[in-house]
């Protein structure tokens, strides 16, 4: 039987003191509920993965948003920009990975 001042999940707490008197608590928690927090984390993760290009695709697709043009490039060594002209931007955009696989729009 269970005490009545313990939490419903399992979790227990100890409490320690440092030579600083300062009381802290440290979590007892199982591998079985760590794999289920990894678990969680994972998902959550994947979940940002699977949600941020939806969105962007559903704008450009759905929503009539045009995919942006890069207006020209950082040079690292220096730290200007430089600006492309309009055939080089046409140039870029066109030979691009991301233009062969989703097209222009």
């Amino acid at each position: 039987m269970a005490t009545p001042n313990a939490p419903p999940n399992g979790i227990r707490s100890k409490r320690t003191e440092t030579k600083s008197q300062y009381k802290s608590r440290t979590a007892d928690v199982t591998p079985e509920q760590l794999r289920k927090i990894k678990g969680y984390r994972l998902m959550a993760a994947g979940a940002i993965f699977l949600i941020v290009p939806s969105l962007e695709l559903y704008r450009r697709l759905y929503a009539g948003g045009e995919r942006r043009i890069q207006q020209g490039e950082w040079n690292p060594l220096d730290g200007t920009i430089k600006q492309w002209e309009e055939e080089e931007k046409i140039k870029n955009f066109k030979s691009s990975w991301l233009t062969r696989i989703f097209g222009e729009k």
